[in-house]
């Protein structure tokens, strides 16, 4: 039987024009369903129970949604592959809010709209340098590795937290940490950039405590989850103009333009009467530029092949090694 993937909308087409080897359905629950991968980000029950044969879930961005992490837990035994595709521009997008929070960019530029020049002479509050202070970027991985060299070419100075270290190494410029040393990183740090996944473990972890220990002055940006961190405590620190922020992600957010993504109130704090909070609406990704489309397709083909390299390994009708170890751990 041929390696069979359903899709969610015809954004596959490309690659099953390059692999008629491979099956592909697109759309609602095909009849007689026996499809081994699912592609989708937000898939429903129905096509996550329809195939008995299905085995693995590939979700074409960065992270588990929270309502597709919910079905999984009703239906156990489904491997979950992500692509980072998005990694790139996730970066791009963390380093550019750094940078115009820490420079209070976006003061500036309303005020010059206006014929202003105040801010050349009184920097807007609070307005700082980078070079020489302490950086933290929390998550490690792919999109937390461009940010922290990044920032060590600015001559900060770099220390990361990765989850599933428990002695501190070196990587290049930057110090990686485990996560239990991660409380005592935030008193000193001048940029804290949460770049890390959201899960139960990570939820509230930039919390008051944290938050109000942040010095003065310094930045706060989150491409990674709402969650991450104490919105309250985040805000009340932001009032006092103290800190700033550069914010790509938020408990209330469009998925689609359909209905029209206007009216949407983001979060329950008006963060955007505060001119030192940099506003963006999860763009962090740049799924709607053109230019990563073909990134998207490069990272989806190349998790779809591995996929298939192993049913191939699976496939009964193949004659098998009768001496090769198992190594699809290696895969």
């Amino acid at each position: 039987m041929s390696f069979w993937i359903h899709g969610m909308d015809d954004s596959l087409e490309p690659l099953a024009l390059r692999h008629p080897e491979w099956r592909f359905s697109y759309g609602d629950t095909p009849a007689e369903a026996e499809y081994e991968v699912l592609v989708a980000g937000r898939p429903t029950l129905e096509l996550l129970t329809a195939s008995k044969r299905l085995h693995t879930l590939v979700i074409p961005f960065a992270g588990v949604p929270a309502q597709t992490a919910k079905l999984l837990a009703q239906v156990p035994g489904i491997a979950v592959r992500t692509v980072h595709h998005t990694a790139g521009p996730t970066a791009e997008l963390a380093l550019g809010l750094v940078l115009a929070a820490a420079r209070s960019l976006i003061p500036a530029d309303q005020a010059m709209r206006k014929g202003d020049w105040t801010p050349r002479f009184v920097p807007p509050r609070p307005t700082m340098l980078l070079a020489g202070h302490p950086a933290v970027v929390v998550g490690y991985g792919e999109v937390g590795r461009r940010v922290a060299r990044s920032l060590a070419a600015l001559e900060m100075e770099v220390h990361a937290v990765r989850g599933s270290i428990t002695t501190p190494y070196a990587d290049g410029e930057a110090l990686v940490h485990p996560a239990t040393e991660f409380r005592t990183l935030i008193p000193r740090a001048r940029v804290v950039v949460l770049a890390a996944p959201a899960t139960p473990a990570t939820t509230g972890l930039l919390d008051a405590l944290l938050i109000a220990q942040l010095p003065t002055p310094s930045v706060v940006v989150n491409v990674a989850r709402a969650t991450l961190l104490d919105e309250a405590a985040l805000y009340t620190r932001l009032e006092t103009g103290e800190i700033a922020a550069g914010l790509d992600v938020w408990p209330t957010e469009a998925t689609s333009t359909d209905p029209p993504p206007t009216n949407i109130t983001a979060s329950r704090f008006p963060f955007h009467t505060l001119p030192n909070v940099v506003l963006s609406p999860h763009r962090g990704g740049a799924f709607s530029l053109p230019e990563s489309t073909p990134l998207r397709q490069t990272a989806l083909e190349a998790t779809l092949t591995n996929l298939a390299s192993k049913a191939d390994d699976r496939d009964p009708d193949k004659p098998q090694p009768t001496s090769s170890p198992n190594t699809d751990h290696l895969g």
